[in-house]
């Protein structure tokens, strides 16, 4: 859900100051959007709405936030879904990034790989992924076709009669409250690696600490998978507005990193004047949403500047942004994990980033 907010005040606050968009955006804020079998957008397309039904052909990636999303059409590209149920019927060619609270793919035919973080997931007989399958909920239920591995962390798996794995089965779970049911008539081609926790209550912290270590590691994935996915949407739609920022950062980091602090430390003042003058009470929640937004957006505009950085120091010509984007957001989660320094690091990225988009922002004002 956080995702899908975030996308969606993305889209609120950028769309009305965008001058051009290599991209088909459709939004409806309490409606629904449908687009009909006969319709063919041959461009990405981006849906931010209530409801939303693709019966149609996509010829591009496409990017959905939703409440309710169903899928029956054909996407040659990408999918990229945040939404609280999620219906895939339909054919993608390329990968499928989903969160989704409740997932249900039948009939469908993925060309990719399929990455999903849900409550709940249901891939059934009639669905074949032909890449690899990343997933980490709650329950799940895998009747499928998967022609390479399988990467699974959940509660509860059933791995069931018509399932078949191309390659080799990845599975992490607590032998104490895990439930997983592996059919006999299910195909495994390759080796099946198979990780057991044992958490108790008699545990000491650390070792407790120890074992909570991959599912830290899956939420870090996850959250760089999520961020990547907005990030580059942030930069296709956005790019003028983004490479700005991110040329702020690298020409004016003391700057940057200056006025992001200024702002931390007047915010809390800034409220309570407003607070006073009880007239300025309704800009406070406007206050709140822009810097709630900057600070979402300021690792992005941090990890192109830094990327940016590294292409030029290692003499990397002829790379594409996005590219370069990736390559400094990768580095900027590396950094965080180290101890100490990783939260350090994380309060400056945000600084930074939070400071050159205020000074973006003013800029456009004179």
């Amino acid at each position: 859900m956080k995702k899908i907010i975030t996308f969606l005040l993305i889209s609120v606050f950028f769309i009305s100051s965008a001058s051009t968009a290599s991209a088909k955006i459709l939004t409806s804020k309490d409606g629904d959007i449908k687009l009909e079998k006969n319709e063919i957008i041959n461009d990405d397309l981006i849906i931010g709405a209530k409801n939303v039904t693709l019966d149609n052909t996509v010829n591009g990636d496409v990017f959905i936030g939703a409440e309710n999303t169903t899928i029956n059409g054909i996407i040659n590209g990408n999918l990229h879904i945040g939404s609280g149920i999620v219906i895939l019927t339909g054919q993608v060619k390329g990968n499928v990034y989903l969160g989704s609270g409740d997932l249900t793919v039948t009939g469908s035919n993925i060309n990719g790989s399929l990455l999903i973080g849900a409550g709940t997931a249901l891939i059934d007989k009639d669905s074949t992924i032909k890449g690899s399958v990343f997933a980490g909920v709650g329950k799940i239920t895998i009747d499928s076709k998967i022609g390479r591995n399988l990467y699974l962390g959940a509660g509860n798996a059933f791995i069931q009669d018509n399932a078949e794995i191309g390659m080799d089965f990845y599975y992490a779970y607590n032998e104490n409250d895990n439930k997983i049911s592996i059919s006999d008539n299910a195909v495994i081609s390759g080796n099946t690696h198979v990780k057991k926790y044992n958490v108790n209550t008699n545990t000491d912290f650390q070792s407790v600490k120890n074992q909570l270590k991959p599912i830290k590691s899956m939420v870090t994935f996850v959250s760089l998978i999520s961020s990547l996915i907005i990030g580059l949407l942030y930069l296709k739609i956005f790019k003028k507005h983004f490479t700005e920022s991110a040329n702020i950062v690298s020409k004016e980091f003391w700057k940057s990193l200056g006025i992001g602090f200024l702002i931390i430390i007047t915010i809390l003042p800034a409220i309570l004047i407003l607070l006073i003058t009880v007239v300025g009470i309704p800009l406070i929640g406007i206050l709140l949403l822009i810097l709630t937004l900057f600070i979402c957006l300021s690792k992005f505009v941090v990890s192109l500047s830094l990327g940016t950085w590294l292409s030029t120091k290692f003499k990397w010509r002829k790379v594409s942004t996005y590219w370069i984007f990736a390559l400094g957001l990768i580095v900027i989660y590396l950094l965080k994990l180290i101890p100490v320094f990783g939260g350090i690091a994380s309060f400056l990225i945000t600084l930074l980033g939070l400071g050159a988009l205020t000074i973006n922002l003013l800029q456009k004002k004179h």
